[in-house]
């Protein structure tokens, strides 16, 4: 790129003395005129587009207003702007073209240009509407046809994010991102423009493969060696027309993750602007099966219409909003199939659409994905006459193949005897990635609200499905049946990698439960790198068996976090965490900066550890939790912190900073002998008997279990018994799913409470307490309220 010139070059500009001479505009024979297409974006991200330039192939023979040589910026919207040569500057006794630098200029934007030792085209110094910008561009050529692109990205796991990166507020909002295909079907190169972190001009590697239709070609694309910037991953899919006769069209989707030594990866998913067309069918109950079903006039009626078409990627499914269809949608690997260009099923006018599927299922997709549902309502006959499951997703496919991209967005699901919405797969790791299920309701199903699985095997390296997110869900009244293992669970996802469970709300589930083993209001099993956050569990029961609980990471968890969540009024424990007898290893689970007001009505307790598979539950922390309950009839060995007696839980085991506030006789602790736990920095109240449980001994004070190693940290003594001063525990009730949990005013520590300052220094705390304040590199207050926020000079806890 050129910077400047030196005092040697000359400058030409327009109107400037008598430079310009009418003959400086005509040019004797032919020029060649090179043309170049380009990708244009303004760093605010307001405005995106594609250039086309024309320049003499020669830059010597450039002239100000040269009548060979334009610039025109098309925006996303169609609107183009013009710019001409208004001046130019090039180097003396040279012929080469890089040593000219031409300068575009008109009301609206302005640019330099000039090419490099290779011919190679470099813009700079972009302007548009007083905005800075960028443009990546390259010279098309008889062998090699340049397609530009623009669109938009977005990040799909920014929510809750508390700072900016780069400078770049991190969000779920649509932002630009540009790329340049150089080639016709982009098989050499591509050029990617994204205002993230100022990412320009990295080539990926060329085409995986294409396949072709009558009307397009689709080409697959993904990370690779070649790839010039490594904290880049990403896959698309390419379509354009496969026949000159056809549109000329061309249209990139996918998803991306950028990964940041100092944050974590930032995963989203991009779209073009300019996309080829899909077919668009209606479905209407005033329509008719002969009609086209091409337009909202000329409607389809049944939806055995739709199950008779092989839908091709893109094609959308509009049910008019308000009508009732009887019977259901199957789609297999004969539809869909593309997660770059996924089909859609939804409802248009007033209202949502409604799908009454009998006795059947609602929606179920075999071997296929690239599919999104949203925004209509799927009913079967009711849980005790259904016969399935409401939207089914199922894989049995051979070689561990994941199917990519499943949204199921803004619907609700009701009446069926299995799962409302379910991801499933039976065959070695085969399943599904990239499912989104967001703004759903699921209600009155016997078995369970949202789930999960696979093939499970405890020697099985790997998992079934990858980066599911369950967010702002709303599950309630499944009730469970005598299926012969646990029933009744609201939202559970097991045999899951990279998972999260978030803003989702269950209740007043599980009352016909009659096995143990479940049911749990939110929770993973068999899964890796999971959260669950953000939440509010209550009314679960236990039916005739037994759990009944808020939370839990279960059987063969690893790398599971629980926070911010709030479990109230439950049968079972508030938070579980513990092994089946079979299940694989369990390790590094934490529970922080979570609510427990009066769970355990029959059993459990507000924190609950349990093992059946002796030797493989390890490196289990449990801190900053705010954890009030109180003793019921139905259940006289509640404690606030309990142990199962089963197999031993003792490895690695840790207690940090919790307020443990136990009403009308409950225990503080209650561990038995053979089992262990460290404990340190936590505070314990009880209205009644002091009385903690540890290792089949009762210790009355806290002096006296200090006896036993725990409270003494850093051979100072740690801990306190004393009254948190809670603003109003006991008293939170339901805050709902329409609220932000930290309305949760009754766990506030009041300003003169013994809990602020008083416990030890948690290192890598998190990101933010239960209420939202954002937490400093090392924190010391007790309980899910911190209040000061300052560095302490205490020493970290790291036992």
């Amino acid at each position: 790129m050129i910077t400047g010139c030196t005092q040697d070059a000359v400058e030409v500009e327009l109107g400037k003395e008598n430079s310009l001479q009418e003959k400086d505009l005509k040019h004797d024979g032919n020029r060649a005129i090179s043309i170049y297409k380009g990708i244009f974006a303004t760093k605010n991200s307001k405005f995106r587009g594609t250039l086309l330039l024309k320049a003499p192939r020669n830059l010597k023979d450039i002239s100000v207003l040269d009548p060979e040589a334009s610039c025109t910026i098309t925006l996303q919207n169609g609107e183009t702007f013009n710019a001409e040569v208004t001046s130019f500057k090039q180097q003396e006794n040279t012929n080469k073209s890089s040593d000219v630098l031409v300068h575009f200029d008109s009301k609206d934007f302005s640019f330099d240009f000039t090419i490099d030792e290779s011919d190679k085209p470099i813009i700079s110094n972009v302007v548009f509407k007083n905005q800075e910008g960028s443009v990546v561009a390259s010279e098309e050529t008889a062998t090699n046809n340049v397609a530009p692109i623009t669109g938009t990205y977005k990040c799909t796991n920014c929510q809750d994010q508390d700072s900016p990166l780069n400078g770049i507020i991190l969000n779920n909002e649509d932002r630009t991102f540009n790329m340049l295909l150089t080639t016709a079907d982009g098989s050499t190169q591509i050029d990617i423009q994204a205002l993230v972190v100022s990412l320009q001009e990295t080539q990926v590697i060329t085409q995986q493969n294409c396949s072709s239709n009558s009307d397009y070609t689709f080409c697959t694309y993904g990370s690779g060696i070649n790839g010039a910037n490594e904290d880049l991953d990403w896959s698309g899919v390419h379509r354009f027309s496969s026949n000159a006769s056809g549109e000329n069209c061309s249209t990139l989707a996918g998803n991306f993750a950028f990964r940041f030594a100092n944050y974590g990866a930032i995963e989203g998913e991009f779209a073009s602007d300019s996309s080829c067309k899909n077919n668009t069918y209606y479905v209407s109950s005033t329509g008719n099966d002969s009609n086209t079903g091409l337009s909202p006039e000329d409607p389809w009626q049944n939806l055995s219409k739709l199950n008779s078409v092989n839908f091709q990627p893109g094609d959308e499914i509009f049910l008019k909003g308000g009508d009732e269809f009887n019977g259901n949608i199957y789609l297999d690997s004969e539809d869909a199939n593309n997660s770059a260009n996924p089909i859609s099923i939804k409802s248009y006018g007033s209202g949502k659409a409604e799908i009454n599927a009998g006795t059947g299922f609602g929606i179920y997709a075999y071997n296929t994905s690239g599919i999104k549902i949203d925004n209509i309502i799927v009913k079967g006959s009711g849980m005790h006459t259904n016969t399935n499951s409401g939207i089914s997703f199922y894989n049995d496919l051979p070689g561990n193949i994941k199917l990519d991209l499943i949204e199921v967005t803004n619907t609700e699901v009701y009446g069926f005897k299995e799962f409302g919405i379910v991801i499933g797969a039976w065959n070695g790791n085969s399943g599904y990635a990239n499912v989104l299920i967001e703004n759903n309701k699921v209600h009155d199903c016997l078995d369970a609200g949202i789930s999960s699985y696979g093939e499970f095997s405890a020697s099985k390296t790997g998992y079934a499905h990858r980066n599911i997110i369950v967010r702002n869900c709303e599950v309630f009244n499944i009730k469970g049946y005598d299926k012969g293992k646990h029933s009744g669970n609201g939202i559970l996802l097991s045999d899951v990698q990279n998972s999260i469970i978030e803003h989702s709300t269950v209740y007043n589930s599980g009352s016909g439960n009659t096995n143990c083993g479940g049911p749990v209001g939110i929770w993973f099993w068999d899964a890796d790198n999971v959260t669950i956050q953000y939440s509010e569990v209550y009314g679960m029961s236990s039916g005739t068996g037994c759990d009944g609980g808020g939370f839990d990471m279960d059987g063969g968890v690893t790398n599971g976090v629980m926070q911010y969540n709030y479990s109230h009024n439950n049968d079972g424990a508030g938070f579980m965490v513990g092994q089946f007898t079979g299940s694989r290893p369990m390790s590094n689970i934490t529970i922080r900066y979570n609510v427990s007001e009066n769970d355990a009505a029959t059993n459990g307790g507000s924190v609950y550890l349990f093992n059946g598979n002796n030797g493989t539950m390890s490196d289990i922390t449990v801190h900053n939790n705010t954890l009030y309950i109180e003793e019921k009839t139905t259940n006289n060995q509640a404690a606030n912190i309990k142990y199962n007696v089963w197999k031993p839980v003792k490895n690695n085991i840790k207690f940090y900073n919790n307020i443990l506030y136990a009403v009308n006789g409950a225990d503080l602790i209650s561990i038995p002998s053979g089992y262990d736990g460290y404990f340190a920095g936590n505070l314990y109240y009880t209205n009644s008997d002091f009385s903690i449980l540890y290792k089949g001994d009762l210790y009355t004070s806290l002096s006296e279990f200090r006896t036993t190693g725990n409270e003494v940290y850093n051979n100072e003594n740690s801990g306190l018994q004393a009254n948190p001063l809670l603003k109003d525990p006991g008293n939170g009730g339901v805050v709902g799913r329409e609220n932000n949990l930290s309305n949760l005013t009754s766990y506030l520590l009041e300003s003169t409470s013994p809990a602020i300052n008083g416990g030890i220094i948690i290192s890598n705390p998190g990101t933010r307490d239960y209420f939202g304040t954002i937490l400093s590199s090392s924190t010391d207050d007790i309980g899910a309220h911190e209040v000061d926020t300052s560095v302490k000079s205490y020493n970290v806890a790291n036992k």
